[in-house]
């Protein structure tokens, strides 16, 4: 009697640290992707940073260059607004590569219209603030 319950407890320890050990397992492979999942949303959020930069930088390039020299000889119409736009837009194309364009393509639907819509939003941001 006395060595079966001997063997039934060491069967149930045994079990019972199997057990922990596979929940200790789950534990580890849940915080490895915890903390991948971290670090790919600090890059996520770096890279869309860097590209709301980027359009800053491009939509006022574009205005010290090309804008404001139209506007001084009275010559910027619908049609010099477009092409200014779409040097904004190249500009920006020249500088945001493939890899980083793809990486925010999971987090945005239509990333030129995403572009576009930041190009006016900065246009009417550096309106108001009289800076264009």
């Amino acid at each position: 009697m006395s060595s079966l319950l001997y063997i039934i407890s060491n069967l149930i320890i045994i079990v019972s640290t199997v057990i922990l050990i596979a929940f200790g397992l789950k534990l580890i492979r849940s915080l490895n992707r915890e903390s991948k999942l971290i670090g790919n949303i600090e890059y996520t959020d770096e890279l869309f940073n860097r590209i709301d930069s980027i359009i800053l930088v491009s939509v006022i390039t574009v205005s010290n260059t090309m804008v404001n020299r139209l506007k001084n000889e009275k010559a910027f119409f619908q049609k010099e607004k477009e092409e200014a736009f779409e040097e904004a837009k190249n500009r920006i194309a020249n500088i945001i590569n493939t890899q980083d364009t793809q990486h925010i393509g999971a987090y945005i639907d239509n990333i030129d219209e995403w572009i576009d819509n930041r190009i006016e939003y900065y246009v009417r941001t550096l309106k108001t603030s009289n800076y264009v």
